[in-house]
């Protein structure tokens, strides 16, 4: 782990790009995943929510956790 944290904003760029590259393949309701986001903690508003998946904002590390969290469960389980 780097001392002067300079990695870190490189982690929160990779993990953004990569939230926006599923959300665009997986074809998630932007409604259906804010909806479900929303319900196991996330506390982003939906323009938050929208803004972050197309790479226009950053948002704290637990926000990407669960915005991750709930991209897998909807797309493992069908809950399209």
């Amino acid at each position: 782990m780097p001392s002067d944290g300079q990695d870190y904003p490189n982690d929160a760029d990779r993990l953004r790009r990569g939230a926006a590259q599923r959300f665009k393949e997986a074809e998630l309701p932007l409604a259906k995943l804010w909806t479900y986001y929303y319900g196991i903690g996330g506390d982003l508003d939906e323009m938050s929510l929208d803004a972050y998946l197309h790479e226009a904002l950053d948002i704290p590390a637990v926000q990407v956790t669960l915005v991750a969290t709930a991209m897998a469960e909807m797309t493992e389980g069908d809950l399209l």
